[in-house]
């Protein structure tokens, strides 16, 4: 079975949407674009028991910095012409449609407090129409297709109102985005902007302006 690869999302949604610099990657080169920032930023998400429908079977990545859940395989991949090392369950003996590390009894995940940058980082979603991206947090927009862990098709999670909690752990995602940036070379992102962003307005989060940088 195919294995998705991660850090294409990563590279072509979260990398593309925050630089500043032209960088390429496989092939393609990505420009610099502005990035609005929604209303639903600093908003927060539930995730019910018994759903796993965002857990399809895809590689689990992670930066030398960032704790592991258990052996991962050293991989080099090539990014805007150097090579960057990261630490990777590529799921290769993994002969399902869904996460090994997905609970099937009840739609946890199995190493919760060590989940790879992609799954933490959701919801929190960047999208572009046009030549802008915006960032939000917002739900899967196939969210209703998703296979369930109890049978069911739908994904269950659903967008709260934004609090000071919602917005500091928008934050705390932020930052980790920073630091994979960082690991990847990416020159005077808007991560860093975002970040301050999301502090700043910790306090009053229903205050938080919409901004374009």
């Amino acid at each position: 079975m195919s294995k998705r690869d991660t850090l294409d999302k990563i590279v072509g949604s979260y990398f593309a949407a925050i630089t500043t610099h032209s960088f390429t990657y496989k092939g393609q080169t990505y420009e610099p674009a502005p990035l609005k920032v929604g209303s639903g930023f600093l908003r927060g998400f539930t995730c019910p028991a018994n759903c796993g429908g965002c857990c399809p079977t895809f590689t689990l990545d992670y930066i030398k910095k960032e704790a592991k859940p258990y052996k991962l395989t050293e991989r080099i991949v090539d990014f805007n012409g150097k090579s960057v090392t990261l630490w990777s369950d590529t799921q290769e003996d993994n002969q399902t449609s869904r996460c090994k590390n997905l609970i099937k009894e009840n739609g946890r995940c199995g190493i919760h407090g060590k989940q790879p940058f992609s799954c933490d980082f959701e919801l929190i979603r960047f999208i572009k129409v046009g030549d802008v991206w915006t960032v939000n947090e917002r739900l899967f927009g196939r969210g209703w297709a998703m296979k369930r862990t109890d049978g069911g098709t739908g994904a269950l999670c659903t967008i709260t109102p934004p609090t000071s909690e919602t917005a500091l752990d928008v934050a705390r995602r932020i930052e980790r985005l920073c630091e994979w940036a960082d690991y990847f070379g990416l020159k005077d992102h808007k991560a860093t902007t975002l970040l301050k962003y999301a502090r700043r307005f910790s306090l009053e989060p229903t205050k938080a302006p919409r901004i374009t940088i």
